[in-house]
């Protein structure tokens, strides 16, 4: 029998029904659906209705950021900019944004399997 240990989980509501163990992508504000590419941030552990709310396992803890200009979109890649903030645009690929953020919102990013290939 396989054995997780450690301590990077989070709860996300599923607008679709998905089974345990299957590869998670962030879709909207603190939501997930079944990931198809490099996007994966973690694994469901339990399985979820539609509508549910379930446990996924995260490849990396999440971090907190400010966000900087026009806006961020849940499930969209976000950069680091000047002044240590984030967008959905310009610099360094950060990971995926877990929350919707307007200019100064503080948003919480999961960061995707290293070495998975995205569309950062």
């Amino acid at each position: 029998m396989a054995i997780q240990i450690d301590g990077n989980f989070r709860t996300f509501s599923f607008a679709t029904a998905i089974s345990a163990f299957r590869l998670v992508k962030v879709s909207g504000d603190s939501a997930a659906t079944a990931a198809t590419n490099g996007s994966a941030i973690g694994i469901v552990q339990e399985d979820a209705a539609a509508t549910d709310i379930a446990t996924v396992k995260l490849f990396n803890p999440t971090f907190f950021a400010t966000v900087s200009g026009a806006g961020v979109a849940a499930g969209s890649a976000v950069h680091a900019i000047a002044d240590g903030k984030v967008a959905s645009a310009g610099g360094v690929s950060m990971g995926y944004a877990i929350n919707d953020g307007t200019t100064g919102d503080i948003i919480e990013i999961a960061i995707p399997l290293s070495g998975a290939t995205t569309t950062f």
